[in-house]
């Protein structure tokens, strides 16, 4: 099995002094197609993340199980990863293969309900949040000759724009 994976998108400069983030790990099985050649070994994995859209929510104030102070507002963020495996097969000729998977996920990050005294609600709407996303690390492990099993871990960080 190849242990020198090289991973492509890793954020190496990731923000400080962040107010408003999630860190979230996503699990992704990444299944080549019927007629593609089976995985032997894995060269590279490029990850991609870009942002579908960003929409608030109106949710409960109250506690959370953790003792933090829910606000009633949540960012719902749909983020789209691409994700590109180079492999090679078990064949006396080492041919490089790529193998293609996309999937969509959904988080919430918590926000407060004013920030700077300016409504939540009229930075949503005047495009004053800025969202952002790190990609902090990456896994890949070959679960079977047709699956690559990926594990994300991401950090989004929201900011408000001047």
């Amino acid at each position: 099995m190849n242990n020198y994976i090289n991973y492509i998108g890793l954020n190496d400069n990731l923000p400080i002094n962040i107010k408003y983030f999630k860190e979230e790990l996503f699990d992704v099985m990444c299944v080549k197609k019927p007629n593609a050649k089976t995985i032997c070994d894995i060269v590279s994995v490029s990850i991609d993340c870009s942002i579908n859209s960003i929409k608030l929510l109106n949710t409960a104030t109250r506690t959370s199980n953790e003792g933090n102070k829910l606000s009633g507002k949540k960012l719902l963020i749909e983020l789209d990863f691409s994700y590109s495996i180079k492999y090679t097969t078990d064949s006396v000729e080492k041919y490089l293969y790529i193998l293609n998977s996309n999937t969509t996920k959904i988080i919430y990050i918590v926000v407060p309900t004013e920030i700077d005294n300016v409504p939540i609600e009229d930075l949503v709407r005047k495009k004053k949040i800025n969202v952002q996303t790190y990609i902090e690390d990456l896994y890949a492990d070959i679960r079977s000759p047709d699956e690559v099993y990926i594990r994300t871990l991401l950090l989004t960080n929201v900011n408000i724009k001047p």
